[in-house]
């Protein structure tokens, strides 16, 4: 069995795949069915010449020649039929050779099929007849294209006349000492051919010509695949060696294997492929994937903007892009972030058709737009043909203004929520199908992320709204009260009237009126003291945030507050270690905090002094012990989340620690909780403001009690750096240099 007999077995093999991978890998198109058609009728014909070769029989010579007439027909419709080649001149020839055909069939099956002027013939009308089908792509070329749809169609029309060239090398009879030279040139040509319908019939299942590197790299990875499976057959032939049923027997298994493993190999390969070959499109992919992991996270929507866009710009493969999201009235879609300048609102009204066209496709590509613009305008001046020049027209006038080559929707059930536009100005078709593929799964996950954080914000009013419902019946409730004692001194004043004899027997219940002025201004007192602290919360601030040296601000608090804790029969104690590293924060808002606790964790814990009003602690879950306050300072670390990102750093810590009461579990959620209190004359103001007090330091209050056992307050600080900012502070995403 010679080399080429072998490679017309091959190529039979292949091409026969090709031919149903099309038909059953994509679209049923007319330019999908007549690839079918080509390629099974070319693969007959190798199939043909293979057990020509091998059996000697005249009838499969026979076989060959009917396979070769239907050649010229088949490969003429497909390449009319996909490259929209409709004129009136394509019209005959495809006529003129399917009549010649017919004509010619006969004589296979007469006496004169023999002849070896009819081989030449035949031989001579395939030549010509695919010369006049790869001409219809130079004659494409002639029209008014895009530059990049130009290079593509002359690569495909270099590479067809090259198949076709090195088809007629290969049968031509010896030449003497140019027969030597041309033994190789069948199974080169099979090769060839093979490899040309191959870029085919992936630019039938992409939908689109596809660029030269990524031809290149489709192929490399075909040939690694195929190397690799050639490898184990070859293992196994060598090991079975003449044991026809074993090696049957073991092919089984090792197909179930490369079934199994093609998959995994196959993205294994491909990443390896682009890794080596292309590695600014293996950025761009490895980015976005990366990107889609962490929309997964994210349910804010400026934080989502950021994100995107910043990913987006670390790619290196997009100086322009625009994320748009629909506002809540449906009218107009906002630009919620881009790179580069971007028109700030997109009318729903005054682009819905854009709207409705880029919901039903799904993606478009200005490339693509172009071409059916241009074979609209090719194909005549009928009522169709004009509505889809206006759309067209329309379509890019509206990507030009967003600045896009690629635009891809952000679809949610049946509506377009957002949508993303980008572009790379230093190329004119910048993205391959696996590119927008990878785009499109971002806008899937940005989808998800936009809707969620459309859940969350309603969640978010719906908690102000009721925490504003709280505070507004418990500021009503503490204006109430001062007010109805202000009114009722007011009313017995004005009663007695200011000529009222106040008695000056000591026996006597009559109040002076001195003591019902008293009561007026105490309320009086009261209603200012709860509208600044409602003030407090309401407009919080830490202050000018400096370095801040905590062993000083503790041992300034703690003289404040150890008088009370006397009286109130509390033993209080300062636990601090060797050094502290400084803080960043402002002293006296910090000691306003720590007093504030401190003070509460002592009339927790201690007992009230004469007139003063006392809860009575519940049974303690313990041993009882002396009523203590510890104030612990320490390092620890905490983990917090910021742009997607989740991470640790180093913070300062000071626990006020209480064997008090404790807090019951009911009212542990509500403790911050504006207004709400359960003491008699507490105003539920003191512990949310601490707590707004600290957030605005970049720190945050945690607490945790126990009922009858006692409760710790724990006040976490950041560190102070020497910029002035937070001391390791989460990172924003960075460029993805080495993979």
């Amino acid at each position: 069995m010679t080399i080429q007999t072998q490679s017309a077995l091959l190529a039979s093999i292949v091409l026969l795949a090709l031919a149903v991978g099309v038909l059953i890998g994509g679209r049923r198109t007319r330019p999908s069915v007549y690839f079918a058609l080509l390629s099974f009728v070319l693969s007959f014909w190798n199939l043909a010449e293979f057990l020509a070769a091998v059996t000697q029989s005249e009838m499969w010579v026979r076989v060959g020649y009917i396979s070769g007439l239907f050649i010229p027909f088949t490969a003429l419709k497909f390449f009319q039929s996909w490259l929209n080649a409709q004129t009136g001149v394509v019209q005959v020839a495809s006529q003129v050779i399917g009549v010649m055909s017919l004509a010619l069939l006969p004589v296979v099956f007469s006496p004169l099929w023999s002849a070896p002027w009819f081989g030449v013939l035949l031989f001579l009308y395939i030549y010509v007849s695919l010369l006049i089908s790869i001409l219809l792509i130079f004659l494409r070329l002639r029209r008014s294209l895009g530059p990049v749809e130009s290079a593509r169609l002359r690569y495909l029309g270099y590479g067809g006349l090259s198949a076709i060239t090195l088809s007629l090398l290969g049968h031509i009879p010896d030449l003497g000492a140019w027969g030597v030279v041309l033994i190789y040139m069948p199974a080169l040509a099979h090769v060839v051919i093979v490899v040309f319908l191959y870029f085919l019939s992936q630019m039938l299942l992409q939908y689109r010509l596809l660029d030269l590197n990524e031809l290149v790299g489709k192929l490399a990875v075909l040939v690694a695949l195929v190397l690799v499976l050639a490898a184990l057959y070859a293992v196994l032939a060598v090991w079975i060696d003449d044991a026809t049923g074993i090696f049957f027997f073991n092919t089984i298994i090792a197909s179930f294997v490369v079934l199994i493993l093609f998959e995994p190999m196959k993205a294994s390969i491909e990443e390896t492929v682009n890794r080596l070959l292309f590695r600014d499109r293996f950025r761009f992919v490895r980015q976005l994937a990366i990107l889609r992991r962490e929309l997964a996270n994210v349910v804010d929507l400026d934080e989502l903007a950021q994100l995107i866009l910043t990913r987006l710009e670390n790619t290196r493969r997009v100086t322009h892009a625009a994320l748009y999201v629909l506002e809540e009235d449906s009218l107009r879609y906002r630009l919620a972030g881009s790179i580069t300048e971007a028109p700030p609102t997109l009318e729903v009204a005054q682009h819905h058709n854009f709207l409705d066209e880029l919901r039903r496709q799904r993606v478009m590509v200005l490339e693509d737009i172009i071409a059916e613009l241009a074979e609209a305008i090719e194909e005549g001046e009928g009522q169709e043909e004009r509505a889809t020049v206006e759309a067209c027209e329309a379509t890019m006038a509206v990507m030009t203004a967003l600045r896009a080559t690629v635009c891809l929707p952000i679809v949610s059930g049946d509506r377009v929520i957002g949508l993303l536009a980008v572009d790379d100005e230093r190329m004119h078709e910048p993205y391959s199908a696996e590119d927008v593929r990878a785009l499109v799964q971002i806008t899937s996950q940005a989808a998800i992320s936009i809707e969620n954080s459309r859940v969350v914000a309603k969640l978010r009013e719906r908690d102000r709204l009721a925490a504003l419902g709280e505070m507004a019946a418990g500021l009503a409730h503490e204006i109430r009260n001062p007010l109805g004692a202000i009114k009722g001194a007011a009313q017995y004043l004005a009663l007695i009237g200011p000529d009222h004899a106040v008695s000056t027997d000591p026996d006597s219940d009559e109040e002076p009126p001195e003591a019902f002025l008293e009561i007026i201004i105490d309320e009086a007192n009261r209603l200012n003291n709860v509208v600044s602290q409602f003030l407090d919360y309401a407009r919080p601030h830490g202050g000018e945030l400096v370095e801040c040296d905590l062993e000083s601000i503790l041992g300034k608090t703690l003289p404040l507050f150890s008088a009370q804790a006397d009286t109130w029969g509390v033993g209080v104690r300062l636990v601090l270690p060797g050094s502290l590293p400084h803080v960043r924060g402002n002293p006296e808002t910090l000691r306003q905090v720590f007093l504030n606790l401190a003070l509460n964790a002592i009339q927790a814990t201690g007992t009230a002094p004469e007139g003063e009003p006392h809860e009575t602690p519940p049974r303690r879950a313990v041993a009882p012990s002396p009523p203590a306050l510890r104030v612990v300072a320490s390092v620890t670390r905490r983990v917090f989340g910021a742009e997607g990102q989740v991470r640790s750093r180093e913070m300062v810590e000071v626990a006020l620690e209480d064997n008090g009461r404790g807090i019951d579990e009911a009212i542990l959620p509500n403790i911050f909780i504006p207004f709400f209190t359960t003491r008699a004359k507490g105003t539920g103001l003191g512990l949310a403001v601490s707590q707004r007090i600290v957030e605005n330091m970049g720190g945050r209050i945690e607490v945790s009690s126990t009922v009858g056992v006692g409760t710790t307050f724990r006040v976490l600080l950041a560190l102070w750096d020497s910029s002035g900012g937070l001391a390791d502070p989460p990172s924003r995403p960075e460029p993805l240099d080495e993979l």
